[in-house]
């Protein structure tokens, strides 16, 4: 059981107390961090960031370098996975990238 003891303390006793503990307390929170928005991309977004046309799109979506979703009749790209392909490609053998 736990004990209890009464003692006299001055108000400035009791705000170091308060003090301290959430002192203590603050140090060992880790808050939660916040779940990013899941960032949907159109095609024409999605060609204009990747610097190639609309076909050119098509045909990386249809060879798999680019994953699509499909949303009703709308065709949409996560900004994930998307900049996760950019990654993958490589570029020319003289080492110049698109330019766009």
């Amino acid at each position: 059981m736990a004990k209890l003891m009464l003692s006299t303390l001055e108000l400035s006793d009791i705000k170091k107390i308060v003090e301290e503990v959430i002192e203590n307390k603050l140090k060992n929170f880790n808050p939660q961090p916040e779940k990013e928005e899941l960032k949907l991309l159109s095609r024409k977004e999605t060609a204009k960031l990747l610097c190639i046309s609309l076909p050119t799109l098509h045909d990386w979506t249809k060879t798999g370098i680019v994953k699509a979703h499909r949303i009703g009749n709308r065709v949409l790209y996560k900004l994930e996975e998307v900049n996760g392909a950019l990654n993958m490609i490589q570029t020319s053998k003289n080492g110049r990238g698109p330019k766009c």
